[in-house]
């Protein structure tokens, strides 16, 4: 807009502008002179995170002039540390003209610490080589004692986090020893001092964790626990390790490695050295609950057993009673058997006094069959010597009678004849019969038909017969065992009887 010299007084051809124009014109001239991304070196003041959108704002300045910032929660998620007042950062962003209240700032990206930009690049490298190695995975890491024997503390005895350490210890658990391995926590000396405290620390007999201690520090002091080759120190520790060695922010690699990251070292004794007093007072409350469970017991115990004795002495008279009753059933029982044993000795004294022996009986049948025998025989003799007589006689008659009568009379010698045929052939016919019958039954009987099934038959020398019961040999006396095919000669040594054969022996 051109307005009148005369009339403004303000002299001649001056443009007046707008508040909206002149900044829109600053905005553009600021693009055109800074468009790309700048990188600022400064120191942090007035930073305030705001909540709940989660940006940064701030005052970037040095020894002669400061410029606002803004760092919105998109990139304010990337943050490695969290800024603070005071703070030396390099910081990469734009120049941006914020037009409502006029001032021009810098709208960051990404933003790390001034002249630690190399411990970050450090701190990255050795991470992605021991995450590719597997060693920073939570499986890795080993379990804390819950009640040690002994920990081990490296530690600075120039710092104030060897005395915090120890007044938990001595204010929480006594029983637990406190072996402090001296290192120094800050330079270029404290790497090859630590890594030597690891290893004497995990070589000392009773040593169950190792504590890592340091309170706090700057950034710069703190990033000699991103080295590669004190993280393989903690790892090829033979204890757990516990890392007490900065600020809840403060993230390092040996935090990493460890086994267990603390922020102080007051919550690594805490956490270390179990409390003494809780567990003697868990102690206590466990024997005063064990005392009332054991009385409790024993009470119901001794009634139990004041009730097994009861049961006990009932059980007592009961067998008592049943032991009665078994003896009087023993003693009937063996009344019984005793009076059935002599019936039965009686009645195998009778029965063997009937019992004929074999051979006995066999040598009556033999007698009876030759006189029955030798009797039909004489019947016969008999019968034809009948016969022939008159046989004679019809022939005498015959000669000396007519042969008138001689038809009728050779009828009735043939029906004779046929009569006496039929009569022999019967007695003949029976006599067979009997004589197959007592051929078997001498058969049967027969003393060397046993021979055949492996048995022996037992005789006396010099013709003495069999030896049985009522034959038997003296001692010393020589007798002759026969078999089928086979003769053995032996000598009596001694008799024996069975136990049944020789009391019938003693009541014969």
């Amino acid at each position: 807009m051109t307005l009148d010299p005369e009339k403004t007084g303000l002299g001649k051809n001056l443009t007046i502008y707008t508040v909206s124009e002149l900044a829109g014109t600053i905005r553009q001239g600021l693009d055109r002179v800074f468009p790309g991304i700048l990188l600022i070196e400064g120191e942090l003041s007035n930073v305030k995170l705001s909540q709940p959108a989660g940006h940064y704002y701030f005052t970037l300045k040095d020894a002669g002039a400061s410029l606002r910032g803004v760092m919105f929660r998109g990139m304010a998620r990337t943050l490695t540390f969290v800024p603070v007042d005071g703070l030396k950062v390099l910081l990469r962003g734009r120049i941006s003209y914020y037009e409502p209240r006029g001032e021009i700032q810098v709208v960051a990206e990404s933003m790390e610490p001034a002249g630690l930009g190399m411990f970050h690049l450090e701190f990255r490298r050795v991470r992605e080589i021991l995450e590719r190695e597997g060693l920073l995975t939570p499986e890795r890491k080993r379990p804390i004692p819950l009640m040690p024997r002994a920990v081990a503390l490296i530690t600075s005895t120039q710092g104030a986090a060897i005395w915090d350490f120890l007044r938990i210890g001595d204010q929480q658990n006594r029983l637990v020893p406190i072996v402090v391995v001296p290192a120094r926590m800050q330079g270029s000396e404290a790497v090859p001092e630590i890594i030597r405290a690891l290893s004497l620390a995990g070589g000392r007999p009773g040593v169950d964790v190792t504590v890592i201690a340091r309170g706090g520090g700057s950034a710069e002091d703190l990033w000699i626990f991103n080295r590669e080759d004190l993280a393989r120190a903690i790892l090829a520790s033979p204890v757990p390790v516990v890392t007490a060695i900065g600020h809840e922010v403060d993230l390092t690699v040996a935090d990493l490695v460890a086994d267990l990251r603390v922020a102080t070292p007051t919550e690594a004794a805490k956490r270390v050295l179990f409390d003494g007093q809780s567990l003697l007072g868990a102690l206590e409350r466990a024997r005063h609950r064990l005392g009332g469970l054991l009385s409790i017991r024993q009470e119901r115990e001794s009634a139990r057993l004041l009730s097994f004795r009861v049961s006990v002495a009932t059980f007592s008279r009961r067998l008592s009673h049943w032991h009665l009753w078994v003896v009087r059933a023993q003693d009937r029982l063996s009344s019984g058997m005793k009076d059935g044993l002599s019936r039965k000795k009686a009645h195998l004294a009778v029965s063997m006094s009937e019992i004929v022996h074999p051979y006995r009986r066999l040598s009556g049948l033999s007698r009876n069959l030759s006189f029955v025998r030798e009797r039909m025989f004489r019947k016969i003799r008999d019968f034809l010597g009948d016969f022939r007589l008159k046989h004679n006689l019809w022939d005498r008659r015959l000669c000396r009678e007519n042969l008138i009568d001689f038809a009728s009379l050779r009828l009735e010698v043939r029906q004779r004849k046929f009569y006496l045929v039929s009569g022999i052939r019967q007695i003949k016919g029976r006599f067979a019969e009997r004589q197959s019958l007592l051929s078997v039954l001498l058969r049967e009987a027969d003393p060397r038909r046993p021979l055949s099934k492996g048995f022996f038959l037992l005789e006396r020398d010099r013709g003495l017969g069999l030896v049985t019961l009522k034959n038997l040999p003296s001692q010393g006396e020589k007798i002759r065992a026969r078999t089928q095919g086979l003769s053995i000669g032996m000598s009596v040594k001694e008799l024996h009887f069975d136990k049944e054969q020789e009391d019938g022996m003693k009541e014969r």
